[in-house]
């Protein structure tokens, strides 16, 4: 179709109204004559061609906030990446790779039995089937997680009020981006189930970056001292006079 040279991506109805047609499934057949791929986000509601994306060596291409993958669905992409891991995965980790939430189809892989998962350090890790494979990727994880780095951490009894929030927001404002994620992280293993989600709904803090907190909370990685990745952030002070010094004139 012409569209997907001047959009590259597309919804069905974007591609009814450029077909002339109402008809779902006058757009399947125009499609079945190409080699097409499907989002795994927003629903699998966009459809790209497959010689436009551009996978990374992980199989994955995102285009206007939109992902797919070359392994399919989110169901068959997030299975394959948890038997690929060399050391399983956490839900956080899964939804950092891929980009979005990645709970309800991990729960469904485990009812299906496409993958396994354990209980570690409060969390459940997300592993291979295979007896061989999941010992080694249990293997490889215990040897940088501790079984509970944080004892029993006390879980709240009851929703903060107003105030209590808007208190926490006022703390967070104080804090630098590393201190924010962290905390957050780890208010999320205090709530238990379903805290990166309320403690995203609470502070306006990406899910994502609730659950990176946890996660380098958990795994120890806290790279202290560092708020920003190498290189990132304002030259130094120092480095922006020598650079922009000029001979004075006399």
């Amino acid at each position: 179709m012409q569209m997907f040279r001047r959009r590259t991506i597309a919804t069905m109805a974007e591609m009814k109204s450029a077909l002339g047609t109402s008809v779902d499934m006058t757009v399947f057949r125009k499609l079945k004559t190409l080699d097409y791929v499907t989002s795994y986000s927003h629903g699998g509601r966009y459809y790209a061609l497959g010689e436009s994306a551009e996978f990374d060596r992980r199989g994955l291409w995102s285009c206007r906030a939109v992902r797919f993958s070359k392994h399919g669905t989110l169901l068959d992409t997030a299975a394959i990446f948890v038997e690929q891991a060399a050391a399983g995965l956490f839900a956080g980790e899964l939804a950092e790779d891929l980009g979005v939430e990645v709970k309800d189809a991990l729960l469904k892989l485990v009812r299906d039995d496409r993958v396994s998962r354990e209980r570690l350090a409060g969390l459940y890790l997300y592993c291979s089937r295979d007896p061989t494979r999941h010992r080694q990727q249990m293997a490889s994880r215990h040897a940088t997680v501790p079984e509970e780095p944080f004892g029993e951490l006390p879980r709240p009894t009851s929703e903060p009020s107003d105030e209590a929030r808007a208190a926490v927001i006022l703390f967070l404002s104080s804090l630098n981006e590393k201190q924010r994620r962290l905390f957050a992280g780890l208010e999320s293993m205090r709530m238990g189930r379903g805290g990166d989600q309320r403690i995203s709904e609470w502070t306006g803090l990406a899910v994502h970056t609730v659950a990176k907190g946890r996660h380098e909370l958990l795994s120890g990685d806290l790279q202290l001292g560092r708020i920003r990745q190498p290189g990132g952030g304002r030259r130094a002070v120092e480095k922006k006079r020598q650079g922009s010094s000029r001979p004075s004139s006399s």
